[in-house]
Order: structure tokens, then sequence, then C-alpha cells
């Protein structure tokens, strides 16, 4: 038996997790450029979660969007 938490982004909307995929994607931008760790503030912690979260929305974004176009679904 896992002790793995269920991801807490599948149970959103399709529109939801694309948002929070675009979201992801400018804080990955970010901390490519060294932004974050600069005027950020951000240190190992929030890099950790940064991470974390990254491959959470990633696999939400996998299974409820996956290229659809959200706007044209109806959920």
């Amino acid at each position: 038996m896992s002790d793995a938490k269920p991801n807490p982004f599948l149970s959103l909307s399709p529109a939801a997790v694309d948002v929070l995929d675009d979201m992801r994607e400018e804080w990955n931008d970010r901390e490519r450029h060294g932004e974050l760790n600069g005027g950020w503030g951000y240190g190992p912690k929030k890099t950790e979660a940064l991470s974390a979260l990254n491959t959470l929305i990633t696999e939400a974004w996998r299974v409820r969007v996956a290229y659809i176009d959200v706007e044209e679904t109806s959920e």
C-alpha cells in the first residue's frame, strides 16, 4: 500500500488545471532565469515546494487537459 497522497489538482476542472499549468510555466521560466532566488526570496524550501507543485500540476494537466481546448468543453 502506497503512502502517496492523491493529487489535489485532479478534482479541478480542465480550465482550472490549464490555468495552473500556465502559471507553472511562468514560474519555471522565472526559476530558470534565476529570478526566484533573487528578488522573490526563494531558498531551498520554496524551490523544493515549487518542484513538487510542478509534478502535481503536470500530472493533473496530462489527465484533465492533454491538449484539449478547454474553452470548447462542457466542464
